[in-house]
């Protein structure tokens, strides 16, 4: 009764919701990101190319400036204004070491957390019992108001192939990286990026091999799961755990 009568008492400032699809950019996701590349660090240069699609507002382009804390291993700046604890399942990850090259994402609508209107909109599709998000949320736009991300607006098929086209430093591993926006993409860009990584992968060397982090909802149980592909190596599809939505465990599977 509360929520029908909020909707007819406001409904002229809550239909303009309803104009685009929510927004959930988290930067707890980044945590499965990491442990992947701790994973490929041991099949691959450990120096990473990273590209996001789907970035939204950037926050996961941001996670060489985060802090990692996972069983027997650290990653990032000890003095990071977010620090990343998940709770782990499991065996733990590969211990060692990572370095970034560079950090560039894009998205079909970008977010600009510069503009308040915009930061309030995407803050208000957090969870209201998530507090330590919250805290998070806050955290991470002074980090993106200080040195913001490289982030581009455009379609991510059309951004992949152009960025896997672009010449690749050697001793560097390009990475795709994404976290549950490929149902978002429709079938024709999904084709057209499987297409693109795959025909990339056939030409990887050890010296400029090519890598791919997702972090998506299984379709069948909607369980998240992390996947790795790399090349060369085959580019088969390897589940290494799977992730709570928003960060806060990591289920890993220790495989390898």
């Amino acid at each position: 009764r509360a929520v029908a009568a909020t909707l007819v008492a406001h409904d002229e400032a809550l239909l303009p919701w309803l104009d685009g699809p929510p927004q959930t950019n988290e930067p707890g996701r980044s945590s499965s990101f990491v442990a992947g590349m701790l994973w490929l660090a041991r099949r691959l240069p450990a120096r990473f190319e990273v590209l996001e699609i789907g970035s939204s507002a950037g926050l996961n382009l941001m996670l060489d400036r985060y802090r990692y804390e996972f069983p027997g291993v650290s990653v990032g700046p000890e003095d990071a204004p977010i620090r990343l604890a998940p709770e782990w399942r499991g065996p733990p990850p590969p211990a060692g070491s990572i370095a970034f090259e560079s950090m560039r994402g894009v998205d079909i609508a970008p977010v600009d957390l510069a503009d308040p209107a915009q930061a309030a909109r995407l803050s208000a599709y957090i969870w209201h019992e998530h507090e330590v998000r919250f805290g998070r949320f806050e955290r991470a736009i002074t980090m993106v108001r200080e040195r913001p991300p490289a982030l581009e607006r455009g379609d991510a098929a059309d951004w992949i192939e152009a960025r896997l086209a672009e010449p690749q430093r050697e001793g560097v591993t390009r990475l795709l990286v994404h976290s549950i926006v490929w149902q978002y993409l429709g079938e024709a860009r999904q084709a057209r990026i499987v297409a693109a990584m795959e025909e990339a992968g056939a030409q990887a060397t050890a010296e400029c091999p090519l890598a791919w982090l997702a972090l998506e909802a299984n379709r069948v149980d909607f369980k998240h799961e992390l996947v790795a592909r790399y090349w060369p190596g085959g580019g088969e599809p390897v589940m290494l755990g799977r992730s709570h939505a928003h960060g806060a465990w990591l289920e890993w599977r220790g495989v390898g």
